[in-house]
């Protein structure tokens, strides 16, 4: 048989060294050592109503207390390293998405998909989206964050903020939608995001403030004001634009930033607003209503307002521990160790589940809840330590 010619050599040569390299290269890359679970499919979300009398279900610790912990009828947990998806009724894991080699930047938890930040150098460069019913990966992507970085959702959007500028990434495909960084000298000092879009205090060293709204999905600006005198925290852009500032709850227009209305919170709750932790345990929801086309909800200093959208004027507002869940009848709101059913518009009464094993589960009474959820039958409870399922 005739020798193989010497550029033939070195072509199998090349050859090899490729394929070798592609093994190691496979073994060390974030594809190899990353722990992948997914569903066969996303659970069966079941539209019964809570029961009249709930039993403690399961317990688990979660790394997502400050944001939305239940999607696609899945409870979304999460670690340093990963995401995990539990059955609401069970506690069972479903899926998982688990990275040894890297650190979670941060999450947040849309309508059907979690996105998450991952660090594996000094920034949080590696992003990824997954089905929130069953971990399958939607898309992944680099990118170039800061470490100080905190991630909101709302809708398909999730918005990844610095002091020095945000960027809005698109949950259904792996696009930077948008992105704004504030005037040299200025930074952000405060951000929310909701269904009405994005707004951001911007502080400057020269002294002055502005308060801003962009639309959620273009960028585009939608008005600019100046903010109160006080020390302001935007709480969320819900229906209406919700502000702290200093020991009042002040009502924005969402069209146009214009005042429409003050709370004194001071006089009903003085003592929680002097605590450093009221406006971090702040939190703002929109309920969903036949009557007023939707009524947005504010949680501050273990109170909770409902507000008109249209006039800012307050319909009703109760004692609560922590933000409702919202469902079919109206909101779930913790009061004083018991979850009681009320109407969106009014507030009004409409059930009071009983809790048989109230304060038998770890974490399971409510000192320190966060907010309720609903995922089916299921009621979750999240705390700054974990969760707790009750059906």
């Amino acid at each position: 048989m005739p020798r193989p010619s010497w550029p033939a050599l070195t072509w199998l040569a090349v050859l090899v060294i490729a394929l070798v390299a592609g093994l190691i290269l496979a073994g060390t890359s974030n594809a190899g050592s990353t722990d992948v679970r997914t569903a066969a499919s996303p659970p069966a979300i079941s539209s019964a109503p809570l029961a009249e009398q709930l039993e403690t279900r399961w317990s688990a610790q979660s790394a997502a207390a400050d944001q939305r912990s239940v999607a696609s009828g899945t409870v979304i947990t999460a670690n340093e390293h990963g995401v995990r998806g539990l059955d609401p009724l069970s506690g069972e894991e479903r899926w998982h998405y688990l990275r040894p080699n890297a650190t979670m930047c941060d999450l947040t938890v849309l309508d059907d998909v979690v996105i998450a930040i991952f660090r594996t150098t000094g920034r949080c460069n590696e992003a990824v989206a997954l089905e929130a019913g069953s971990g399958v990966r939607r898309w992944y992507r680099n990118v170039g964050f800061s470490d100080q970085l905190s991630l909101l959702g709302s809708g398909t959007a999730a918005l990844a903020a610095t002091p020095g500028g945000i960027a809005v990434l698109d949950a259904v495909g792996n696009s930077i939608r948008w992105r704004y960084n504030p005037p040299q000298g200025c930074e952000l000092a405060s951000i929310g995001i909701g269904i009405n879009g994005v707004v951001v205090l911007e502080s400057c060293t020269t002294g002055t403030a502005w308060l801003a709204q962009f639309d959620l999905y273009s960028g585009d600006p939608q008005w600019r004001v100046a903010p109160p005198e006080d020390d302001v925290t935007v709480l969320g852009v819900d229906g209406v634009v919700s502000l702290l500032a200093g020991q009042q709850l002040r009502i924005l227009s969402a069209r146009n930033g214009s005042l429409l209305s003050t709370v004194d919170t001071a006089v009903e709750s003085a003592e929680s607003l002097e605590s450093e932790e009221s406006a971090e345990s702040a939190a703002t929801l929109f309920a969903e209503t036949s009557g007023r086309g939707g009524v947005p909800l504010v949680y501050l200093a273990e109170r909770l307002y409902g507000v008109d959208p249209a006039s800012g004027t307050l319909l009703w507002s109760v004692a609560a521990t922590g933000l409702p869940a919202l469902n079919d009848l109206g909101v779930v709101v913790p009061e004083g160790g018991e979850f009681v059913i009320r109407d969106a518009s009014t507030g009004q009464e409409l059930d009071r589940p009983i809790v048989a094993d109230q304060g038998t589960p770890p974490g399971g009474s409510q000192d320190g809840l966060l907010r309720l959820e609903l995922a089916g039958p299921a009621l979750i409870a999240i705390s700054a330590d974990g969760l707790v399922a009750y059906a």
